[in-house]
């Protein structure tokens, strides 16, 4: 009987990262699954410039009714809740980029690892501009993935830009979530 109480023990702590883990996935999701379809795609091309500033204004304000549902939701702290928002609003704006740039044959992901975004990565700041030294390292990047970069329009580099520091956003504010 006390083999069956410490393989229950086991296997129930075992779980606690697990669940820990669904849990902070949920959180993450939160905003973003909230948010219908059609309003994650107007901010997404309010991100990337599109539409005028009293649109983008009503966007962040019916997006940041859903961020603080959210906080409510899942105990986030207050001091957390300007930090969750940048998060849910770089996360729709990189998803919504990376479709984008994937329907004229970008890969995201060949941005990602020029700036190594990620988890693990050195995830550097680029919510001013970026340094003439990103742009070559994303240019050779595509270069290099075969992209014939004269044939890419202004306007889909533009986005590609806009991918980068929404990419920089996310992975430090996720970062900064972490429990």
């Amino acid at each position: 009987m006390l083999k069956s109480l410490m393989a229950g023990a086991a296997l129930a702590l075992a779980a606690l990262p697990g669940a820990a883990a669904a849990q902070e996935g949920e959180k993450l999701d939160c905003v973003v699954g909230s948010v219908s379809a059609d309003t994650r795609a107007s901010i997404g091309e309010a991100m990337a410039g599109g539409g005028d500033e009293a649109s983008r204004e009503a966007l962040f304000r019916k997006l940041a009714t859903v961020t603080d549902g959210c906080v409510a939701a899942h105990g986030i702290a207050a001091e957390q809740k300007g930090t969750y928002f940048d998060y849910s609003l770089a996360r729709i704006s990189r998803e919504w980029l990376a479709a984008d740039m994937a329907r004229v044959n970008l890969s995201p992901e060949v941005v990602e690892k020029a700036l190594d975004f990620g988890p693990t990565g050195a995830n550097p700041d680029l919510s001013g501009d970026m340094t003439e030294e990103q742009i070559v390292k994303i240019v050779q990047a595509y270069i290099d993935a075969g992209i014939d970069i004269d044939k890419v329009d202004g306007a889909v580099w533009e986005k590609v830009g806009a991918y980068a520091a929404a990419a920089s956003i996310y992975w430090n504010k996720r970062k900064q979530l972490a429990p």
